[in-house]
Parts: C-alpha cells; structure tokens; sequence
C-alpha cells in the first residue's frame, strides 16, 4: 500500500498521461497482476488512472474478473459523489467493498477458484472457459450476498462492514442483477450500447421481454427500462419505452406506475443540475462548468418533453416546471450583475469631468486585472447562453440584460476612441491597454463585425 502522499504524486503523475498511454499501462499493470505479480502497486496504478480510462470504450480494457463481475450491472452504475441512495443506481464506490467481502468472507474458497481460473482463461483467450466461469461467478455471488442481506440484522452487519447503508442497499441491487445475469447478458447483446435511439422493433422486443421476465420475476422486470437507460446515447428516450411497456400514454398515468423509476431518475438528473447551478457564487465562478450544467439541463429537459409531451398540469410537468423556475432565478441574478461588472473593467470618467457625451476618462492606470477577468466571465455568460435561454426559462432576462451590456460597451468605445485620437504620450499605453480589453469585450457581446469596425476607426488619425 502506497502512502496518501505517494498515492497523490502518483496520481498527479498518470494524471497526465493521454488516454491511449494510460490504456496500454492499464493494460500491462492488469497482465501482471493476472499472472501473479507482486513488485507493482496494481490497485494503486489503476487508481491513478480511472479517469482517464472511464473515457475509453469497454473494449479497449483488459477484461478481468471483477470487470466480468460487473457486467450484469454496468449499465447502471454511476460517479462515487452522490448524496444519497437511489434504486436503479449503484455507486461505483461500491464495488471495491463488495468484491472484497466476498473474497474475503462470504465465499473465499470459491472465490478463489473461481477467480484464478477466469484469470488464465484470460491469458490464453479460452472464450468458452471463459463464459462457464463467469456464469460460476455471477450464480454463487448472487447466492452469497442475497443470503447476507436476509433479514434486518444481516443488513446492519453488511452496513457496517460495507462502509454505510447505502452501500449495503448497492450489494442488494448487484444480487438482483447477477442473479438475473443470463437475461441481462442476453438483452445486451442485443442492445450493444451506444444505442443511438430505440426502434420500434427493439421496444417490441424489450416490451415482450418485460411482460414475460414479469410473470418468472417481477423485480427483474423493473431493471429492463434502467439498464436500456445506460445504453441509449439520448437517455430520455427511455420514456418512450416506459410509456410502451406500461402502455400509459401520459406522464401523469407513467409516474403512478413502477415504471415512473426511469422518470424518476432522469429528473434527480434534472435536480442535479439545478443544484449546481444554484452553487454558483456570483464573485467567483467557472463559467465553462456553469454553461456545461445549463447545456445539460436543457438537453435533458427538452428531450423528455419531446418523448412524453410532458403535461404542464401533470406531476412531471409541474416538477419541471419548479425545476426551470429556480435555475432561471439563479441565473437572471448573475445576469442582472453582467452590465455593472463589465462597466468595472473600463476606464472611469474623470472627477469633474464635462457633460457625459463629452466627458473625459482616467486612463492614468492600467486596466485591472481582477476586474477585467470578471468583466470577461460575465460576458462570456451572457453570450454563451442563449441556446438555452428559452428551455431554461430566461429568455426574456438574457435578451434585456444583453441591450443593456451593448449599449455600456457602444458608449464607452466611442468615449476611448475620442481619448486614443487625443495621442496624449503620458496616458498612451495605458489607452491602448484599456481599448485592448474593450475590443475584447465588444468581440463578444457586440459581434466580431461592429468590432471591426470600431477597430478601424481607432486606426483613423485624429482630424481626418
């Protein structure tokens, strides 16, 4: 085990690598461990490198036995930073503790066997080994943990032994699943992910799946429209696959039902979103995460009222609508700061000075740095989110707080163009420092044409 320090360094170190170097070391760190090496931290490494190779296909990893493991429940497994449990999700935090107990007391002999055969079939690419050990594998852990979450003492023991509640809640879920493995495999083969969107004989086929898996065992059932979610490239088309296999043609009659689930999750997505923003602090904040977080929600919420025309009325609809009312909030606030924050980052009209057509500027300092960064954010937002003014609901806002941004930069470009002309050596570099950022500025909330225009204007010498 390598110190918390080291980890970091090491971490910090692959962090670097590009995704296809840290693939070919994943791979040969997951070879030696395969074939029992003991002079790498394997764990360590792979830990170093897990974001890089979460961007990778499936195929490109090495398979091992814990990755076999998975597979009945891959579709569904999400980040470790979630706030709480939710059924149909299974951290992957999880499963670390879970591999560990049933290596370490559930079925250690067992596991042991079955582990080191699925290595060698591995490394001498035996498919058909392969397959028999991995059914081996998903049979006997299912067995082995749904005996260990019998009963209300079983599950606090398994709580406490697996890190938390929510913990024990994911090794149920993984029990459900690998127990259930055979359909689950049949179903992705059939669906190999990404599914670019549903036809309509593959929800034939999920539907016909859904009612027969119903009468043999209903709990599996309700997993088919989750895991189908993990695979589709446009997660909300699993509303058109709910609202088929429960043959409900609303969203009010769906989210009565068992299969509202899938609903249910895609508007926790919806709520993320809304949270991110709303941690948004108005002095200091990423603008590019903060317009990743509105793209996503716009995405998401537009493509579930496309699949379900979504009842303003209904409980969907009224749970969007509370969800588009308090991300608008947030983001009109920060709005409302853009003018007042890009009119800090230009030079301020003189004490004293004429009347404001004619008043002259203090350009006897530099731009500041602060200022201009923060000047530069703002715009940048207001610019930026327009594609999802109308979906996220503030439209109205954007378009009032933008005339009022153009019409500060417009007045404030004509007052440096008159103090450029005037050549003064004493302020000069800091003139042209200042119009520096203003064309930036006017490049963005003004347009590159006008811009360009302004920009051969100052090019004019005075008189001509």
């Amino acid at each position: 085990m390598l110190s918390a320090d080291k980890q970091l360094l090491l971490s910090g170190f692959l962090g670097r690598l590009p995704e296809h170097v840290a693939a070919r070391l994943a791979k040969a760190v997951e070879v030696d461990r395969l074939i029992g090496g003991t002079n790498l931290p394997h764990e360590e490494i792979l830990r170093a490198l897990r974001p890089q190779l979460r961007q990778l296909p499936a195929r490109v990893r090495m398979p091992t036995p814990q990755r076999f493991f998975c597979r009945p429940f891959e579709d569904i497994l999400v980040g470790p930073q979630r706030t709480m449990k939710q059924k149909g999700r299974i951290a992957r935090s999880s499963i670390e503790p879970v591999w560990g107990w049933l290596a370490n007391d559930l079925m250690p002999d067992r596991y042991r066997e079955i582990t080191e055969a699925l290595r060698e079939s591995i490394l001498y690419d035996r498919e058909n080994e392969m397959e028999e050990r991995t059914q081996e594998l998903w049979s006997e852990s299912a067995a082995a943990l749904k005996a260990a979450l019998v009963g209300e003492k079983k599950k606090a023991f398994a709580a406490k032994k697996l890190g938390g509640v929510a913990a024990a809640e994911d090794a149920a879920e993984m029990a459900l699943l690998l127990s259930g493995a055979k359909e689950v495999s049949a179903l992705q083969k059939r669906l190999p992910k990404p599914i670019p969107n549903l036809t309509e004989d593959e929800i034939v086929f999920l539907r016909d799946t859904f009612d027969r898996l119903s009468e043999s065992d209903a709990d599996l059932a309700l997993y088919i429209p989750l895991i189908v979610m993990g695979r589709l490239e446009r997660r909300w088309e699993v509303l058109r696959l709910a609202a088929a296999i429960s043959r409900k043609t609303t969203d009010t009659l769906i989210s009565s039902t068992d299969l509202g689930l899938a609903g249910e999750l895609l508007f926790s997505d919806l709520d993320e979103y809304v949270k991110k923003v709303q941690s948004v602090r108005p002095t200091v904040f990423d603008e590019v995460a903060l317009l990743a977080s509105l793209a996503g929600f716009t995405e998401l919420s537009t493509g579930m009222v496309k699949e379900l025309g979504i009842r303003r009325d209904g409980k969907w609809g009224q749970r969007l609508a509370k969800d588009r009312s308090a991300l608008a909030q947030v983001v009109e606030g920060l709005l409302e700061r853009g003018p007042k924050e890009i009119l800090a980052a230009l030079p301020p009209a003189k004490l004293g000075g004429f009347a404001r057509s004619q008043r002259p500027l203090d350009l006897s300092r530099p731009p500041n740095a602060d200022h201009v960064a923060k000047a530069m954010r703002y715009a940048h937002l207001m610019v930026h989110s327009k594609p999802f003014a109308v979906a996220a609901a503030f439209s109205a806002k954007l378009n009032e707080i933008t005339a009022e941004a153009a019409d500060t930069l417009r007045s404030h470009a004509e007052d440096m163009l008159r103090e450029m002309r005037a050549n003064l050596p004493e302020t000069r570099a800091c003139a042209e420092a200042h119009w520096a950022v203003a064309l930036d500025l006017c490049t963005l909330v003004l347009g590159e044409e006008e811009t360009d225009l302004l920009r051969r204007r100052a090019r004019v010498p005075a008189g001509a």
